[in-house]
């Protein structure tokens, strides 16, 4: 895991660097809604919801083709009443159309996760308008009182961004 994180910030910092060098530079902040439901064995728990929507603030950096967004997500009432935060970075390829890969990390119930997460997303950006799709590969134990650690969630979520 150590391997794979390393990794990742080494792309990361590669594709800032590549990117800081192209043409105009890119900025900006957004606010939007992101919609998670849970695709890992955690959506069978008794008195889990598989579904939750959550309240994203992110700020956007690159230029070209090559973009970054650190982003904070804030999901009220997530698992059995209890609200979760997630801190979170994306790079991605591409413009109108656009993919890449992030990771994060969960708060919840005064604990974060013992591992991030790490998230594969795709989208579109109309305007000032970003809809997208995303994938997110996550365990976690923190949580009392569940047979399984596998919270694993398909996403969808809309960006306006200024």
């Amino acid at each position: 895991m150590k391997r794979l994180t390393t990794t990742l910030m080494i792309v990361m910092i590669s594709f800032l660097l590549v990117g800081g060098s192209a043409t105009e530079s890119q900025a900006g902040f957004g606010v939007g809604l992101h919609y998670l439901n849970t695709v890992g064995e955690m959506k069978n728990t008794e008195g889990f919801d598989s579904s939750a929507l959550g309240f994203m603030g992110v700020y956007s950096f690159g230029a070209s083709l090559i973009n970054f967004e650190a982003g904070l997500e804030w999901v009220p009432n997530y698992a059995f009443e209890k609200d979760m935060i997630q801190p979170q970075f994306f790079a991605f390829i591409g413009g109108f159309i656009y993919g890449g890969m992030g990771v994060g990390i969960g708060h919840i119930n005064s604990e974060w996760q013992d591992k991030p997460f790490f998230a594969l997303r795709g989208g579109v950006k109309v305007a000032v308008l970003d809809l997208f799709a995303s994938y997110r590969f996550q365990k976690w134990d923190a949580l009392e009182d569940l047979d399984t650690d596998d919270v694993n969630a398909l996403t969808f979520g809309a960006l306006f961004k200024f």
